[in-house]
């Protein structure tokens, strides 16, 4: 999915927690469920990677070096340099899932 959303990304974090909680607890033990979820998972995390560039951006592209975090004061290259970490790491994941995907049944992939 792309495009710009009608939520604020405050609202679109949320709602991306709650539903990685909701599959956290879902029974997922149904072979076309996962063949389902695998595929959505692998483009989630790539969707991931970019809003975790996206924000590392923006760290370092405000008007200071310095943000105010949960009354904490962090460097913003700093803070950069973690968001960067993590979209490495959700691309690795993204990559990883996607190795499973020749092992699902092509019928329920899409």
């Amino acid at each position: 999915m792309t495009g710009a959303s009608i939520m604020p990304p405050s609202v679109a974090a949320a709602h991306l927690e709650a539903c990685a909680a909701a599959l956290a607890n879902a029974d997922v033990s149904d072979p076309g469920e996962i063949a389902l979820i695998v595929p959505t998972l692998a483009r989630a995390q790539r969707q991931l990677e970019q809003v975790l560039k996206n924000l590392a951006d923006h760290a370092v592209g405000g008007r200071t070096n310095a943000l105010q975090l949960r009354g904490e004061t962090f460097e913003s290259n700093e803070l950069a340099d973690v968001l960067i970490e993590a979209s490495d790491a959700a691309a690795a994941t993204a990559d990883a899932i996607a190795e499973a995907l020749p092992f699902l049944d092509d019928d329920t992939r899409s």
